[in-house]
């Protein structure tokens, strides 16, 4: 299903974010290149200095401040046991959560137990305590370098200048020239080193280490189908169901919806007595649509899922569906086709005329394209997650019934 204006526009704004941030190793690397022509240069023009020691003097130097930036860089990680509380704003529309919440009293015990067998989760795996060595390290000798360099910061320039009389010769040119060829060595690319190291490490590493640290803390709810989502996208697609079921409730309070009896009868089943039935989702997102799947299939309707049209056609001649759902807009070979949905249904149309197909799509899509879906054959348009598990529902329970009296 597409995600709405809004939405998308988070996304691009995101998109532009991460392409400006990976602009930043190419200007680097530019500005590194530049450093190391105009040594080269100096070695083909005058003064005619050695050329490989100048590279080698300037590369080591470069690598060093890389390795102090690298120390500086590190990100530092929250003590074991600290609660990271979200916004203020973000706990206003809530978005907050915490790590603990698994946890329950003794005396709770019961009352989990019959919790448990009527939700969707297993709960989060016990979390790990991250290795964080490095960083103390780096704490460390951070403080060393910092308290080091202010004690002996008057004999800083004498220290420099005897390391530039210490390479100078290996230039194998005249003393002064020597001496300020690697004065501009060493304050170039130690300090174009240490941005280098600094930048890349508090950019790229930090995003890499809380990957690392997510994945080692488990920071992921698996389903009773063994299925794992991460939490974020959980809380995402719990807020969404929660805004459709309000939407529902709603419109139950000012009109009955016709023909409620058979879903409500159905509702009421146990699961291990409804009949299985199977049905076809067409969404090049699947990852959207985790928690109706898996509320369907609690209800004993298996999904298969499916990215494209053509995979979709494929399938419906393999095996026999109960009903299709699709989206509207999708990416079909490499283009993002906005009326995909319609086009779905024309062709499943051709191929199975009686098949009942469901539009699931963003309000956005259903006010440009339901009016084609449904004059193609859609047989129910709609945005709500609680609208679509009911309108499936009745649908199945139909073809049932309609199967069970061609069997009589």
């Amino acid at each position: 299903m597409d995600l709405s204006d809004s939405a998308g526009k988070t996304r691009k704004t995101v998109a532009a974010a991460v392409r400006k941030r990976d602009v930043l190793p190419y200007i680097l690397l530019f500005i590194l290149l530049a450093g190391l022509l105009a040594v080269l240069a100096g070695a083909m023009l005058p003064p005619y200095y050695h050329a490989v020691p100048a590279l080698l003097w300037s590369l080591g130097f470069c690598v060093s401040g890389m390795l102090l930036g690298f120390l500086f860089g590190i990100p530092r990680t929250l003590p074991s046991g600290t609660v990271n509380m979200a916004p203020p704003e973000d706990r206003g529309n809530g978005k907050s959560r915490t790590t603990d919440d698994t946890s329950a009293a003794p005396g709770n015990a019961d009352t989990n137990a019959a919790t448990s067998s009527n939700t969707l989760f297993l709960g989060t795996p016990t979390p790990m305590e991250i290795n964080s060595n490095l960083v103390e390290v780096s704490d460390w000798l951070t403080k060393i370098i910092v308290g080091v360099g202010l004690i002996e910061l008057k004999s800083l320039p004498g220290s420099a200048r005897s390391m530039a009389a210490f390479i100078a010769p290996s230039l194998a040119t005249d003393t002064p020239t020597a001496m300020a060829v690697v004065g501009g060595i060493m304050l170039f690319f130690s300090v174009h080193g240490f941005l280098i190291g600094y930048l890349l490490t508090r950019i790229y590493l930090s995003i890499m280490i809380k990957r690392a640290d997510s994945l080692v803390k488990n920071e992921s709810v698996r389903l009773e189908s063994g299925k794992e989502i991460e939490v974020t996208e959980l809380s995402r697609l719990q807020q969404k169901s929660l805004d459709d079921m309000q939407e529902a409730v709603t419109q139950l309070l000012l009109a009955h919806p016709p023909d409620g009896g058979a879903v409500t009868a159905l509702a009421g089943m146990p699961t291990a007595q409804k009949p299985a039935s199977l049905v076809l989702w067409l969404d090049d997102h699947p990852r959207n649509n985790t928690l109706l799947v898996e509320q369907l299939e609690r209800d004993n309707i298996k999904v298969d899922q499916a990215v494209s049209t053509r995979q979709a056609l494929a399938m419906l001649q393999r095996r026999h569906y109960a009903l299709l759902i699709t989206d509207m807009a999708r990416m079909e070979n490499g283009r993002r086709i906005m009326d995909a949905g319609v086009r779905t249904v024309h062709e499943v149309r051709q191929a199975q005329p009686t098949l009942p197909i469901i539009v699931y799509c963003s309000k956005d899509t259903v006010a440009s394209y339901g009016t084609e879906a449904e004059a193609a054959g859609a047989r129910f348009i709609t945005t709500s997650g609680t609208s679509l598990l009911a309108t499936v529902n009745k649908l199945v329970q139909e073809e049932r019934q309609d199967g069970g009296q061609s069997t009589q």
